[in-house]
């Protein structure tokens, strides 16, 4: 008898990875769920063996749905597939019920094993029922999650703490909407502003990093910073805190892409850049919350119309 499958993820790009890795000589019946409330009313209706399962999703995540699932009489074995890798949520999830945590994005032979290991695989024909489109916006939202929890990785490493990650946003702009987006960051005089370029094979964009000073003694405190009452001492604060999370976004990027990436050095800004962009930019919009030390601060990255059309060439291997 066939192993009764569901994939949980919000995003599709993420569905259609998972279900290509899979092994196609599997005798198992693949279905989809695209937030934790779908996961669980399908479930509901129709009991699976293994649940695959994201962690940063809208609606109910998949921390949620583990908590749903303990003591429930047929609970799906979980096998969570997440881009936040941090040993925090790893562990979390390993406390709430979870077989194991794969990262995102999971390779066939690495799936297969997990599957023979917890003893859920036979030999037989794979089937899927309702795996849909990719567009491409879910593709580029996709990549930027993988890399949000790439970052968030290390800054938590560096700051012995647990960044709340949620999902990216997405929104193509014209040039006139750019600027008002920025305008309202510009406009409140809470934030801190630090800009840097970056640019590999034709795709070149800048990466905005919007940082409340009220996180300032906070952040300071994690890094080891014994004062952050001066200019100086602010300004290392958030240029060490602009450059972690740059690097290694990128660096994530920069590896699902297969394109390197030269960085300029960050630099605060003091007012508004004027854009003189033709066509769309594409606006990805990142919040890294650590809410029991107080801190928040917002990773902006902008890819003007020329740069997302390489872009989106460089995706297209995803999509097919």
């Amino acid at each position: 008898m066939a192993v009764q499958v569901l994939i949980c993820d919000d995003s599709a790009m993420a569905r259609k990875q998972l279900a290509r890795s899979l092994p196609q000589d599997w005798d198992a019946q693949i279905r989809y769920a695209v937030d934790g409330e779908d996961a669980l009313a399908q479930l509901a209706q129709r009991p699976a063996e293994l649940l695959f399962l994201d962690l940063n999703m809208p609606k109910l995540d998949g921390y949620g749905v583990l908590e749903r699932l303990q003591g429930q009489p047929g609970a799906p074995k979980v096998l969570v597939v997440s881009a936040d890798i941090q040993p925090q949520a790893y562990q979390r999830v390993m406390d709430l019920g979870a077989l194991h945590f794969l990262k995102k994005p999971v390779g066939a032979a690495e799936l297969k094993s997990q599957l023979v290991q917890f003893d859920l695989y036979r030999s037989g024909e794979l089937n899927h029922h309702g795996l849909s489109e990719v567009a491409m916006d879910d593709a580029l939202r996709e990549i930027c999650n993988i890399a949000m929890g790439r970052a968030a990785d290390a800054m938590a490493q560096v700051l012995g703490a647990f960044i709340e990650l949620p999902v990216p946003k997405l929104r193509r702009l014209r040039s006139s909407e750019m600027e008002m987006l920025l305008a309202e960051s510009f406009s409140d005089d809470n934030l801190k502003v630090i800009s840097q370029g970056f640019i590999g094979n034709g795709i070149a964009g800048e990466a905005l990093l919007l940082f409340e000073r009220s996180c300032y003694e906070s952040m300071g405190k994690l890094m080891g910073l014994v004062e952050v009452d001066t200019e100086a001492a602010r300004l290392e604060v958030q240029m060490d805190t602009a450059n972690l999370l740059f690097a290694s976004f990128l660096s994530g990027l920069s590896q699902q892409l297969h394109i390197p990436f030269c960085q300029s050095h960050p630099v605060v800004l003091s007012s508004v850049p004027t854009c003189h962009l033709e066509g769309q930019t594409l606006a990805v919009e990142i919040s890294y919350r650590l809410t029991n030390h107080r801190i928040l601060c917002d990773l902006l990255l902008f890819f003007p119309q020329n740069s997302l059309t390489r872009l989106e060439h460089n995706l297209q291997y995803l999509l097919e």
